[in-house]
């Protein structure tokens, strides 16, 4: 004969909890629909033509660095509603490089003394607020509409040759907005492009900026 301890039906009891917790834990992350993803980028800055370098001169950012900056982005986020999501992202540009001549124009009545050249890249942070408007009865395609901040660092590098180079680098908060479209391939991927406008100003030097992007999406 066997006898049923007391505490069997209480660890029983402490299972079943235990498993509906579970699922229901399950449930919610899965009405998260959680999501990485990589993108494609251009950013085009406008840079401050007469930006004040001290001792009264000044230069014209369009005429020594480069304005379009080639890059990637990644970023991971969550939906947990059909018009809602939060995203964290990560980007970096390639370093593109300008080359003076000496003699040119670089400033409000500045010219250069002798050729050199210049490098930039940027790279940052970014939360970003997105807006979803789904259209169509199988809502493949969305509208996206996107608002956040970000914090960015700029590296500037400027080369004569045959006497060396020199260093500058700034980072700011700022915020950005903008929108674009998104296709769902299937309940997992989908691909979008976004275009942002993004303040910058980097100390003086840069005015604005306008981000492209082009990427896709794996949702979990």
């Amino acid at each position: 004969m066997t006898t049923k301890r007391p505490y069997s039906k209480a660890f029983m009891a402490a299972l079943a909890a235990l498993a509906f917790v579970s699922e229901v834990e399950a449930a919610e992350l899965a009405n998260l629909k959680p999501y990485v993803g990589i993108d494609l980028m251009r950013s085009v800055y406008d840079y401050n033509k007469n930006y004040d370098i001290g001792g009264g001169l000044a230069l014209d950012g369009d005429a020594i660095l480069d304005d379009s900056l080639d890059g990637l982005s990644i970023h991971a986020g969550i939906r947990p509603h059909r018009n809602f999501g939060l995203e964290l992202g990560y980007f970096r540009t390639r370093e593109e490089g300008k080359n003076i001549a000496g003699g040119s124009l670089v400033g409000p009545g500045m010219v250069a003394p002798a050729d050199f050249s210049t490098d930039v890249k940027v790279q940052g942070l970014t939360l970003d607020g997105l807006g979803y408007l789904p259209l169509g009865e199988q809502e493949r395609f969305e509208l996206i509409g996107t608002a956040g901040v970000s914090w960015s660092k700029a590296e500037i590098t400027a080369t004569v040759p045959g006497v060396g180079s020199s260093d500058v680098d700034e980072s700011e908060f700022g915020f950005r907005v903008g929108g674009g479209a998104q296709f769902n391939i299937d309940e997992n991927f989908n691909v979008r492009g976004l275009a942002r406008y993004q303040s910058a100003d980097f100390e003086n030097v840069a005015d604005n900026a306008w981000t492209y992007t082009l990427g896709l999406n794996y949702t979990f």
